[in-house]
């Protein structure tokens, strides 16, 4: 199971179907999907949507604890789990359910599976993460493979604007917006720069590599921690991969940073410039999150009616645009595709608008 911005959940099955796996169910914020063990790490190295790589343990109906425990225990632990593991439930999340508990739901799964894998009562310090879903009465068992930290922690970007967008779903919005990447991408309102960076470690196959996984210290993938680092990215040929224009010249310059710690300086541009001043551009391709909510304090009243402007600053470009806005009435034309999420707790739409 991958786990995922809910909204964006096409943006994982492409990157998945890409990679050749099978998906088998989509629900809010989850897909599942077929995979062998050996996917796991290049699945951590390369997915660019995803918040985390779950591997499914067990699912089971649960009405009471003897169920619970029953069910856990039924599951191959020993395959996965040495006797002398740590296991941290990181999650349980439970709905419409008769266990409600959570605690009680975490020591009972707990209590299963120390004793499947005969626990010595001895840990080695090995971690292994598990999430606990209960939704009527179902229970779902999962393993994290990719750790304490998700995989939206890039590692790039140390300072952010007021009301950042998640590195994951920067790169969720650049791939539902089927971006060729021969075609320079624009975002006119670039903030700290994570879209215009996230287009770049895209293009340039720069991976997920500057961090650990929870997985890399469980025995089972001994022998594969050795070629963690062996996938290689498509590079692009572009010397200029994306540019982005920002008002606030101190988010320029936490732009520029964050592209140097991300290792795209040299493929990303970023210049300070009011939206109202930016030269005309034709047949490029536009991502960007303008400011509102939080980011719109400081903004005028005006602001809505300057990004009517988007379609004459961008002729004969796709563009994709965050926004809580209607902008199909404020842009006078009806969306190929919109998409509805949560962005830092508003409610948003992501629209892409096809050249004319």
């Amino acid at each position: 199971m991958a786990l995922c911005t809910s909204g964006l959940e096409g943006a994982v099955c492409k990157e998945l179907k890409r990679m050749g796996l099978k998906i088998l169910k989509v629900t809010a914020g989850h897909v599942n999907f077929l995979g062998q063990m050996s996917d796991v790490p290049r699945l951590n190295l390369t997915l660019r949507s995803a918040e985390r790589v779950l591997i499914e343990m067990a699912e089971f109906e649960a009405k009471t604890f003897d169920d619970l425990f029953d069910g856990t225990f039924s599951a191959n632990w020993q395959d996965f789990l040495h006797s002398r593991a740590t296991l941290v439930i990181e999650k349980v999340k439970v709905r419409n359910s008769k266990l409600s508990a959570t605690g009680a739901v975490a020591s009972v799964v707990k209590k299963a599976i120390y004793e499947k894998i005969g626990s010595k009562n001895d840990p080695d310090g090995t971690i292994y993460p598990l999430y606990v879903y209960l939704k009527n009465d179902r229970v779902s068992l999962l393993l994290d493979t990719t750790g304490q930290s998700a995989l939206s922690k890039r590692g790039y970007r140390l300072k952010a604007s007021a009301a950042p967008l998640r590195e994951t779903i920067a790169a969720g919005l650049i791939i539902v917006s089927d971006w060729d990447e021969q075609k320079l991408l624009v975002d006119p309102f670039c903030g700290s720069g994570t879209i215009c960076i996230e287009a770049a470690r895209m293009a340039l196959g720069i991976l997920n590599d500057k961090r650990t996984f929870a997985f890399q210290s469980w025995p089972i993938f001994a022998d594969v921690k050795m070629t963690i680092h062996s996938f290689d990215g498509v590079k692009s040929k572009m010397n200029k991969i994306a540019i982005g224009f920002d008002r606030d010249p101190s988010m320029i310059r936490i732009a520029r940073e964050n592209a140097v710690r991300a290792g795209v300086a040299g493929s990303v541009e970023f210049v300070c410039k009011r939206f109202e001043e930016l030269e005309d551009f034709k047949n490029v391709h536009v991502v960007t999150n303008p400011p509102y909510g939080v980011r719109l304090k400081d903004i005028d009243r005006n602001f809505l009616a300057k990004l009517a402007k988007l379609l004459d600053k961008f002729a004969g470009s796709k563009i994709c645009v965050l926004s809580p806005a209607d902008l199909e009435r404020i842009l006078k034309i009806k969306a190929s595709k919109k998409l509805r999420f949560q962005n830092s707790g508003i409610w948003t739409w992501y629209y892409i608008f096809e050249p004319s």
